[in-house]
């Protein structure tokens, strides 16, 4: 069995150095450091689990997460993900910090100087795409916190890692079923969430190139619910009355029960809709004809899948094999729902 001491000996180091770059700590020459991690992997060298523990206690590590608080299920299955990863994790004494904040810049801002003041080591993130918290995030990553963006990227950083959906190719799919569905012919209504969310974005933009090939699909107007019910109910009633043309609607995230209600309110009126997320209250709609699919992205895997990355990087050394680890796109339909 290899050991950091023989690592330390061929490198010519002392176990101190091998035990800095193992876990991504202290000031360590950059060529000294390749040379250790290519003895590391040419001798298939592992630190025992044992030695991990010991080193986290001795670390007390702390991992801050900042996550949307709105009105979608979506954001409690990724909590869930995260809260199932801090049980696993606690045996090697890492404290794990929820912040549940409103999607806007200042108050994301505000989390992160609550959570660098209680000397977190890392910090995963559901960034909104705004300017002040993109140059934020950029220089603490600078300055060596690792960050993974989770759920949704942000322009202009170079995290960690991203964990979630391919939202761009999301939008595309979306479109392409309803190209199936209608046959290629539709006026449509669109109904995002939040604008400045990078995720929801990439959505519309993905279905507006699809559709730009398929010149009987047309976008008639595309609104904002901010991921609330009440206000997706006013905002999805307004534009299907706005529009008679409207048979197709296409339901970027959150908010799909208010929709869901405003389209009821519409008895004679046939709109072929598409949503994300099966959620409890999407899932009903599906059931009931409302809605005909959903586009699924696994929230709880992200949420797991984010502290993982952080916490193989904290103590095993390891760095994302990708950028940008994508869960799986699924479509939910009446017949597959409950799979």
């Amino acid at each position: 069995m290899v050991t950091s001491k023989q690592v330390a000996k061929m490198a010519g180091v002392s176990r101190g150095t091998v035990d800095r770059v193992i876990n991504n700590r202290g000031m360590v020459k950059e060529s000294t450091r390749q040379r250790i991690q290519e003895i590391i992997r040419r001798l298939n060298y592992k630190p025992s689990r044992a030695g991990k523990v010991l080193v986290s206690h001795q670390k007390k590590l702390k991992i801050g997460c900042i996550i949307i608080k709105a009105q979608n299920p979506f954001y409690d299955d990724l909590y869930r993900g995260i809260t199932l990863k801090v049980e696993e994790y606690s045996s090697y004494g890492i404290e794990v910090i929820v912040e549940r904040v409103d999607f806007c810049g200042e108050s994301q801002l505000r989390s992160i100087k609550t959570l660098l003041n209680r000397g977190i080591n890392a910090l995963v993130i559901q960034p909104m795409n705004d300017p002040a918290v993109a140059e934020k995030l950029a220089a603490l990553a600078r300055r060596g916190l690792p960050i993974v963006t989770t759920n949704t990227d942000i322009e202009d950083f170079d995290s960690l890692c991203y964990v979630g959906n391919d939202f761009f190719t999301c939008g595309k799919t979306a479109a392409n079923l309803l190209d199936l569905i209608t046959g290629g012919k539709c006026a449509i209504g669109v109904v995002t969430g939040f604008g400045k969310a990078r995720s929801h974005s990439d959505r519309v933009a993905g279905f507006r190139e699809y559709i730009a090939g398929r010149p009987e699909m047309r976008v008639l107007a595309v609104k904002e619910n901010f991921d609330d019910d009440t206000k997706s109910f006013t905002v999805t009633r307004r534009l299907i009355a706005a529009h008679p043309e409207m048979d197709a609607l296409f339901l970027v995230a959150g908010g799909v029960r208010g929709a869901g209600k405003a389209l009821k309110s519409f008895p004679d009126r046939r709109i072929r809709t598409i949503c994300f997320d099966d959620v409890p209250t999407t899932k009903e709609l599906i059931r009931d004809g409302t809605i005909l699919a959903a586009i699924c992205q696994q929230p709880v895997r992200q949420g797991s899948l984010s502290l993982e990355v952080l916490f193989e990087y904290l103590i095993d050394g390891k760095t994302p094999v990708k950028k940008k680890l994508y869960t799986d796109i699924q479509i939910k339909l009446k017949s597959n729902l409950d799979l």
